[in-house]
């Protein structure tokens, strides 16, 4: 990405904060870190962050461990470098004072551990502190043509290796053997994946469930759900096949939420409120009698986080616009028994969306 790409972040970032009359943005290592900076560190328990003033150059402050890496990542040249030892946080109070920014309001970084925070407070007694996320959300959530790409990109490793994946369900076979295909293929890729979540049998119907021992038999509902990045950027897709002959009810319920999927697919466009994705899809599924077992929202966001805003869900008035993406997900889960779960991510376009993966959503029945 080129510099001019973050400083508009940047600029955009301001522009928010302003209205409020917020004084500046303070990050930790975090996805927001990297959204600003150019720079990717997960959580440290070493302070690691950037400091965006309402006016003049934003400042990154590193451990010395960090410097050489930042300077090549990063298009910020103002850097304050501490050594082990050094109290990271007394340095950045230290610029703030030379700002005269000393005694206003800051928009703190979500992720932000308590410690920091706690020291930051200690250090600018005059200061007040309150939460980022309105600002971080309004940007992040609307992609740039760049992000698209990416997402794209990822997007469409993942149906490769869905392709790849369905064939190794079979009777006799470990969830976590089905994990670990997904692992292999995206390495094949040069991705990274967790493995996601394969839930078998009664397993099906836990939305959350990890693979495990357990073996996949006949009479199994099959979850398969799981993702991978690519340049930071995240993919999430759910398929759900059936080990051996499906009973009739079960059927009903897999083309409920195909059919609820769809109703999704066919409300999202600019205009409309992230709550009426979810009633779109909820609707369809109450309508079919089993609204009590659909246990969560429709969809999230995805984007540099795998799960990040908005949330697709009822209460959420927030307007679609053009550039969100989130993941469409109904399901339908019966305790004890098994559960289906249908997932793609979109864009929102002009006009309405586009799908980041492709693969069908045809029942597969495994022999």
């Amino acid at each position: 990405m080129d510099i001019a790409a973050y400083q508009n972040r940047v600029a955009k970032l301001r522009s928010l904060m302003k209205a409020d009359g917020i004084g500046g943005f303070i990050s930790t290592a975090s996805k927001n870190l990297y959204y600003f900076s150019g720079f990717n560190e997960g959580p440290d328990p070493r302070y690691l962050g950037v400091f965006i003033p309402i006016t003049g150059e934003p400042i990154l402050v590193v451990n010395d461990l960090y410097e050489n890496q930042v300077r090549e990542a990063s298009w910020i040249p103002t850097i304050i470098t501490w050594a082990d030892g050094e109290e990271p946080l007394a340095k950045l109070a230290k610029a703030i004072e030379d700002l005269g920014l000393s005694d206003v309001k800051f928009a703190v970084d979500d992720s932000m551990w308590s410690t920091f925070l706690l020291i930051l407070q200690e250090k600018l007694p005059k200061a007040r502190f309150v939460s980022s996320r309105k600002y971080i959300s309004a940007l992040r959530r609307v992609k740039s043509q760049e992000e698209k790409e990416l997402l794209l990109y990822v997007g469409a490793a993942t149906d490769k290796v869905i392709a790849k994946t369905i064939p190794a369900v079979k009777p006799g076979v470990l969830e976590r053997s089905v994990s670990d295909v997904i692992v292999q293929s995206f390495r094949e890729l040069g991705m990274k994946s967790g493995g996601g979540i394969v839930g078998s049998g009664i397993y099906s119907a836990q939305p959350h469930y990890s693979a495990n021992s357990k073996v996949i038999e006949r009479g199994d509902s099959v979850v398969i759900d799981f993702g991978s990045s690519w340049e930071l950027y995240h993919s999430d897709m759910t398929r759900t096949v059936f080990v051996g002959k499906p009973d009739p009810e079960y059927i009903k319920i897999y083309n409920t939420v195909n059919n609820a999927y769809e109703a999704a697919l066919e409300a999202i466009r600019p205009g409309i409120t992230c709550q009426d994705v979810d009633r779109a899809a909820r609707k369809v599924i109450e309508d079919a009698g089993y609204g009590q077992y659909f246990i969560h929202r429709v969809g999230h966001g995805i984007g540099l986080d795998g799960h990040e805003e908005p949330s697709m869900v009822e209460g959420n008035t927030l307007v679609v616009e053009e550039g969100l993406t989130f993941s469409v997900e109904p399901g339908i889960y019966i305790p004890g028994r098994y559960g289906v779960r249908i997932e793609d991510c979109v864009i929102v376009t002009s006009t309405g969306y586009e799908l980041f993966t492709n693969f069908s959503r045809d029942l597969v029945v495994i022999d």
